[in-house]
């Protein structure tokens, strides 16, 4: 697998990018997060859940595919797996 990790200045390609990967795990961090609020994305998404709330999204409803996690979580997944920036 690979993590994909995405922030908003470069989402576009991230996403495309991220897209053709069949086993891509998008990781939405910083400003990175608005892009859920945008539209649906393919593929498991994830969110830091920190970044989400710090920008006042903590009570918006997201897609059923976006998984909150935290900066632990996104440690372990980045020590498992490739990854990939777009920051």
């Amino acid at each position: 697998m690979t993590v994909y990790l995405v922030d908003e200045p470069f989402a576009d390609i991230g996403l495309v990018y991220a897209a053709g990967d069949p086993e891509a795990r998008i990781v939405l961090l910083q400003d990175g997060v608005y892009v859920a609020r945008a539209g649906p994305v393919r593929g498991d998404l994830y969110m830091i859940r920190d970044d989400v709330s710090r920008r006042g999204l903590a009570t918006h409803v997201f897609p059923t595919n976006v998984h909150m996690i935290g900066y632990d979580d996104l440690v372990e997944m980045m020590e498992k797996d490739r990854v990939v920036c777009f920051l």
